[in-house]
């Protein structure tokens, strides 16, 4: 596999950045197991490490936190020196990348003993598996939907109780919002990032019928040229843009500037994820603001599912007790505990849609978007994708910030095409 020869070779060059991980046996004492988890989880993950510990006497994980730019290539070339952890928690995206390439364990004989198996998040089961194999359980979930200000839509003359549901309303709130004058601002996205806007551009793509990828894991072709709704979502961006109606800031913005530009009050309307709920409740107290779902073009909803997969890596030598983390971890109560009560979305759809959803109606609306949801499917996500120079990400700067909008669009597919041709 292409990975797994790339990894053999950094490996070597880097070696002494990879000599760290895999748990050697303990004699005596518990088994101690390393988890390895990119920087987005470290808020909450040492708790849920901290609540499995006491919960054992003979089991004990050790967390190492990676920074998210390079967990990829860094687990890669881990696993492939035979320095990996035992356990790994991606991101669901990167999840087939690594099923394919030989860095995950086989875990499909455990799974099938799992009671709740089915009561799990759809899309992160989906992305666990390959080839009728699968490699991981959902871990953390989080969900893409549109934050709106109460108080700008207010001011506005927009009704905040029927905030947005097409991407006409969209687009007249946020002039009315403009129309207030000064630094106010209608939208806010960040468009200088590959992951963001898989994140929260894609929905509106597939509220409205369309979508960017066909098939599944292994064998997908690229859309972005083919299906014109690509071409009318980004249409409908650089007209919000051409008319001023997006903060200026957002061309630069790679996802570090959205929440605290929108948290200022100067945003009508912000696309982001659960990670923000609790920051914006921390950071803006007075901030007055709702979500919403993001919708199609004439109408709908659709949602990016996004979080964490937790897998077992191949380098791991205690893998029967690396299971016990992965089964412990979707237990119900430790969903509600260790995941929603800390803010995160659970990928226990039983425990999102009742015990999460009770927090609030922000928390309802971001849970029926997680089990509602849906996600991409690649073993080259990241070279398509989330890279910041992916054709994705440059289709978005071209198509919304010069205008390109159709001529993006179709170098974004030959590029596409490209890579998976490569393998």
């Amino acid at each position: 596999m292409w990975l797994r020869a790339m990894a053999l070779a950094l490996a070597i060059l880097f070696a002494a950045t990879a000599a760290c991980g895999v748990s050697p046996d303990q004699g005596r004492g518990p088994t101690v197991l390393t988890l390895w988890a990119r920087s987005d989880q470290q808020a909450f993950l040492q708790q849920i490490i901290d609540g499995f510990n006491r919960s054992q006497r003979d089991v004990r994980v050790v967390l190492t936190i990676v920074p998210a730019d390079n967990f990829v290539q860094k687990l890669g070339v881990a696993v492939a020196g035979d320095a990996g952890p035992d356990l790994a928690s991606i991101d669901i995206v990167y999840v087939p990348l690594f099923a394919s390439s030989g860095v995950l364990a086989d875990i499909t004989a455990k799974t099938r003993g799992l009671p709740h198996l089915n009561k799990l998040s759809g899309p992160h089961r989906s992305n666990a598996e390959y080839r009728g194999r699968t490699y991981a359980l959902p871990f953390s979930g989080d969900a893409s939907v549109l934050y709106y200000n109460v108080d700008l839509f207010r001011a506005a003359g927009l009704d905040p109780d029927r905030p947005p549901r097409t991407w006409g309303e969209m687009y007249r709130a946020a002039r009315k919002i403009r129309a207030l004058g000064g630094d106010h601002y209608g939208y806010f996205f960040s468009g200088a990032g590959g992951g963001p806007n898989i994140f929260t551009f894609t929905p509106l793509i597939w509220a409205s019928g369309g979508d960017v990828l066909s098939s599944r894991g292994g064998k997908e072709r690229p859309l972005v040229g083919v299906d014109p709704t690509v071409t009318d979502a980004l249409r409908f961006y650089r007209k919000m843009w051409t008319d001023g109606l997006i903060d200026p800031q957002s061309a630069a913005d790679s996802g570090e500037q959205g929440i605290n530009t929108f948290g200022s009050g100067k945003i009508g309307m912000y696309p982001t994820g659960a990670f923000g709920l609790n920051t914006l409740k921390e950071d803006y107290p007075n901030l007055n603001f709702r979500v919403t779902p993001l919708p199609g073009k004439h109408g709908g909803s659709s949602s990016f599912t996004g979080g964490d997969d937790i897998a077992i890596t191949e380098n791991s030598r205690h893998r029967d007790e690396a299971w016990r983390f992965l089964a412990w971890s979707t237990r119900a109560d430790v969903q509600r505990r260790y995941f929603g009560d800390q803010g995160v979305i659970p990928v226990r759809e039983d425990i999102a849609l009742r015990d999460y959803s009770r927090k609030g109606p922000e928390h309802a609306a971001l849970a029926k978007a997680l089990v509602n949801g849906q996600t991409v499917r690649s073993v080259q996500e990241n070279a398509l994708i989330n890279s910041d120079t992916s054709p994705w990400a440059t289709m978005i700067s071209r198509g919304v910030f010069e205008g390109a909008a159709e001529q993006a669009a179709d170098q974004a597919q030959s590029d596409m095409e490209n890579i998976l041709s490569r393998g």
